[in-house]
C-alpha cells in the first residue's frame, strides 16, 4: 500500500504463516473442541474470485464470531479473497497478532482516527476485485434477537469512499439444540449492490435491513429445526448424550 494512504493506529500486517497458525491452533481447534457442529446456509450464489471487491457485513452476537469468520474465509469461500477485518482498537492492541490475519484498528471514539481507518478500508477494497472486507456494523456484541438492530454509519462511509463494491450479509447464531455442546449457525447472502453508494443514510438503512432480514430468517430456520437447509462446515465434539444414545442402540441390537 502506498505510504500516501492514511493509516489507522494499527494497520494490517499480513503474515501467511502467522495467519495459518492462528487458524489451526486457535480457531479450528477451539471450534472443534467446544461445538458439536458449525452449520452453513447460503442464499443465492456464494461470492467467487474475481467478482469483488466485497464487503461482508456480519451480526456480532458472540466472542466466537472472529473464529467463525476464519471458517467463512477458508471453508465457505475457499480463500477466494485477500481478506481484511476492521477491529476495535482496544481489542486489537490486546491481541495484536490478529493483524497477521488482516485485522486493522478503528477507534469510534476518536473521529480523526476513525476517518483514517475508513479511508484505509476503502483504499484496500479499491486494490482489486479479489479484495474483501469483513465488518461488524453493530460495533459491539449484541444478543442475536435484539430488535431493532442498531448499526453504525462507518460501513456506509466505506461504501461511499469505495464506490464499486458488492455487499453480502452474514448472520450468526449459537444454539444448544437440547444437546451437551452448542451448535454454530451461519447464513450467508444474498449478495447485493448498494442502490446509491453516495447516499450514506440510504446505504446504512439497506445494511440494517439486510442484516435484520438475514438474522430473522436464520432464527426462524434454527428454532423450527430446519437443519436440512444447512450443510455442516465443521464437525466438532460429540457430547455424552450422543455417546450414551449410541451405546443404548448397540445394547438393543445385541
Amino acid at each position: 500500500m502506498s505510504e500516501s494512504y492514511p493509516l489507522p493506529a494499527i494497520p494490517a500486517a499480513k503474515n501467511a504463516l502467522g495467519d495459518e497458525m492462528l487458524y489451526l491452533l486457535f480457531a479450528r481447534r477451539s471450534l472443534r473442541r467446544f461445538f458439536d457442529h458449525v452449520w452453513m446456509q447460503s442464499v443465492g450464489p456464494l461470492p467467487a474470485k474475481g467478482q469483488g471487491p466485497f464487503i461482508f457485513y456480519l451480526t456480532h452476537t458472540s466472542w466466537w464470531d472472529g473464529y467463525i469468520m476464519m471458517l467463512i474465509h477458508r471453508l465457505a469461500l475457499g480463500r477466494a479473497f485477500d481478506s481484511y477485518l476492521m477491529q476495535e482498537e482496544k481489542q486489537l492492541r490486546a491481541y495484536r497478532f490478529f493483524t497477521w490475519c488482516g485485522a486493522f484498528s478503528v477507534n469510534r471514539h476518536n473521529p480523526k482516527d476513525a476517518a483514517r481507518s475508513l479511508r484505509y478500508a476503502a483504499n484496500l477494497l479499491r486494490g482489486g476485485k479479489d479484495r474483501a472486507l469483513y465488518i461488524f456494523p453493530q460495533g459491539k456484541i449484541a444478543h442475536s434477537d435484539q430488535r431493532p438492530l442498531i448499526t453504525y454509519p462507518g460501513v456506509a462511509r466505506i461504501i461511499a469512499l469505495t464506490g464499486d463494491v458488492t455487499l453480502c450479509p452474514v448472520a450468526l447464531r449459537y444454539e444448544f439444540l437440547g444437546q451437551q455442546w452448542p451448535h454454530a449457525f451461519m447464513r450467508i447472502g444474498p449478495t447485493h449492490r448498494p442502490t446509491n453508494p453516495a447516499d450514506m443514510k440510504g446505504t446504512l438503512a439497506e445494511i440494517t435491513d439486510g442484516l435484520t432480514t438475514a438474522s430473522d430468517a436464520l432464527r426462524d430456520d434454527v428454532v423450527a429445526g430446519r437443519t436440512d437447509r444447512f450443510r455442516p462446515l465443521l464437525c466438532g465434539r460429540q457430547g455424552i448424550d450422543k455417546t450414551f444414545d449410541a451405546f443404548l442402540r448397540m445394547i438393543r441390537r445385541a
